[in-house]
């Protein structure tokens, strides 16, 4: 049987804490059956993901983000809808680590990292709002 678990806060740094603790309780309170590193794991993701966001996204503009985290047995899918500008994760090619290094650029490991992260990632724009679905199954 699917749960579903919502909730919407405004798009800013301090409330990210807010979004990893929801996401947390959501799993624990589900019973879905996952690993505590994993359980980190996919909340750096979605941490990473709702930070990009809230500094790419909506810039310097006001905004909401609302997140649904989807569970049953077989999955756990966490869908998060932003207004923001398009931001297509699917269409994004990290810069490889080791150009990365080469150049001494620090960062840009983030959606490298999600998409490692996560088994499976959709994405939509309608109506002027991304919705990007992280999807992570559990294991045997």
């Amino acid at each position: 049987m699917d749960k579903t678990f919502t909730m919407e806060v405004p798009a800013e740094h301090e409330y990210l804490k807010v979004v990893r603790n929801f996401f947390t309780q959501c799993v624990k309170v589900s019973g879905f059956k996952i690993s505590d590193n994993d359980t980190t794991y996919l909340e750096m993701a979605i941490n990473e993901f709702c930070e990009n966001i809230v500094r790419h996204g909506y810039k310097d503009s006001a905004g909401d983000m609302l997140i649904k985290v989807q569970v049953n047995d077989l999955k756990i899918k966490t869908i998060i809808i932003d207004s923001g500008e398009e931001h297509n994760i699917l269409e994004y090619d990290p810069i490889a680590k080791e150009t990365l290094v080469q150049k001494g650029i620090q960062g840009k490991l983030g959606i490298r990292m999600i998409k490692t992260i996560c088994d499976k990632i959709e994405y939509k724009r309608l109506k002027g709002k991304n919705r990007t679905t992280l999807i992570k199954k559990t294991r045997p």
